[in-house]
């Protein structure tokens, strides 16, 4: 316990420098940036979690709705696929494109249209799809997994963006501070380099 406290004494001295140490006051300055910095960081958290508890609350409407209003069908195709495309570099290209297809409604009346059916495929297969209704084609639901993967993934992004922002400020003006010190450094020992050859 001791040697874990020694330890955060030791990292918060070498953090922010004390009163009586060498340190120059670009280093205080860099010490109180990163400080800063930190403070910051943590402080952009909860931000962040607001921000993606708003997108939740957002989609999640939407999703229960979709969800509501749609539901998945098999879709009979009229029609063969598109033909298989080849590229020269990676082989075979897997495309889908609109074809000839009959599938049933909710209300089990037969519906005819286009569907969008993946390359290879033959007249009289199967394609799944997802109708609304009144049987029309839709695009899936927003699913309620979804939901919290875009909302997490916005919090956990945006905060993330924050700290790459934090670096990046942090990282010039240490770059600035470096070569500032090394200006100092180089004054101080010509300086010094002169008194011994003209004492």
């Amino acid at each position: 316990m001791k040697a874990s406290a020694d330890r955060v004494v030791r990292w918060w001295h070498m953090l922010v420098p004390g009163r009586g140490s060498v340190a120059r006051p670009s280093d205080r300055f860099q010490a109180g940036l990163f400080l800063g910095a930190v403070l910051v960081a943590v402080a952009a958290v909860p931000f962040a979690a607001a921000a993606g508890s708003e997108l939740y609350g957002t989609q999640k409407p939407v999703s229960v709705e979709q969800v509501a209003q749609r539901s998945p069908a098999k879709a009979v195709l009229l029609a063969d696929g598109p033909a298989a495309t080849v590229s020269g570099r990676s082989g075979v290209v897997a495309n889908s494109a609109p074809t000839d297809a009959a599938w049933p409604a909710p209300d089990g009346s037969r519906r005819v249209g286009k569907v969008a059916a993946d390359e290879g495929t033959r007249r009289g297969e199967q394609v799944s799809i997802w109708v609304d209704r009144a049987g029309n084609p839709v695009p899936p639901p927003l699913s309620a997994a979804a939901v919290l993967v875009d909302a997490v993934c916005a919090a956990v992004g945006l905060w993330a963006a924050v700290c790459l922002l934090l670096a990046v400020v942090c990282g010039g003006v240490v770059f600035a501070l470096d070569r500032h010190r090394m200006a100092e450094w180089q004054r101080e020992w010509d300086a010094e380099q002169e008194k011994r050859t003209h004492p």
